[in-house]
C-alpha cells in the first residue's frame, strides 16, 4: 500500500476522541511529513475510530509511526502480503493490519520503539520487503535479464541470482541501487 501526503497539520480525531485529547493536540504539526511525498504503508490501525497508517518519515527510520489517514490520499490500494489482521488490547481493542510479530508478541512495539536490536532487525527486514513489493513511479531504471535465474544491474554491471516475480522492485546487492524488476507479474494491472 502506498499513500501520498496532502497535509501535515494535526487533524482532529473522530467523534470518539475525548475533548481533552483534541484540545491538547490541536496545535501540533506533523512537520516530518512532506506534502506531495509518497510513503509506503507498513501497517494500519483503527485508533479511537480513525484509521492511521504506519509509515516511516524522515526522523523515525528504525520504526514506523502511526499518522492519521486524512493526511494522505491512497495511490496504491493493495495491502501488503506480509500483513495479518488482529487486535491489540490496551484500554480498548484496536484493530490492526501489520506484520505477525507486532501482533503476536506482547511487547514487540515497546521493544521496537526502545531500539531493541532484535525488534529493529525484524522491522527493517519487513520494511525492505514491503519497500520492494509494489511499483514506484520515481524508479526509472530496470534490471536487465541475464538468463532464467540471473539479473544484471545496469548501473554497476554486477549480476545476481533472482527469479522472484512477486516484487515489483529489486535491489542490486553490489551498489544497492533500487531497480524495476523485469520479471514482475502485476496481478492487478488496473491498480
Amino acid at each position: 500500500m502506498k499513500v501520498k501526503c496532502i497535509d501535515n497539520k494535526k487533524k482532529y480525531l473522530a467523534e470518539a476522541a475525548s475533548p481533552e485529547n483534541l484540545k491538547r493536540g490541536s496545535d501540533l504539526l506533523y512537520e516530518n511529513l512532506i506534502i506531495g511525498r509518497e510513503y509506503n504503508v507498513y501497517g494500519m490501525i483503527v485508533n479511537h475510530g480513525q484509521i492511521c497508517y504506519y509509515i516511516s518519515d524522515r526522523e523515525y527510520c528504525h520504526f514506523p509511526v502511526a499518522r492519521p489517514a486524512n493526511l494522505f490520499i491512497i495511490i496504491d490500494h493493495r495491502l501488503s502480503r506480509y500483513w495479518i489482521f488482529g487486535t491489540i488490547e490496551a484500554f480498548e481493542n484496536y484493530p490492526l493490519w501489520i506484520f505477525p510479530e507486532w501482533l503476536n508478541e506482547p511487547y514487540f512495539q515497546d521493544n521496537l520503539t526502545d531500539y531493541e536490536e532484535r525488534e529493529v532487525k525484524i522491522f527493517k527486514s519487513y520494511k525492505e520487503l514491503m519497500d520492494l513489493e509494489f511499483p514506484d513511479s520515481s524508479i526509472i531504471e530496470v534490471a536487465q535479464i541475464g538468463d532464467n535465474e540471473w539479473l544484471i544491474c545496469p548501473m554497476c554491471n554486477d549480476a545476481w541470482r533472482y527469479n522472484n516475480i512477486m516484487h515489483a522492485l529489486v535491489k542490486c546487492p553490489n551498489c544497492l541501487k533500487i531497480l524495476n524488476n523485469p520479471r514482475y507479474k502485476n496481478e492487478y494491472p488496473h491498480l
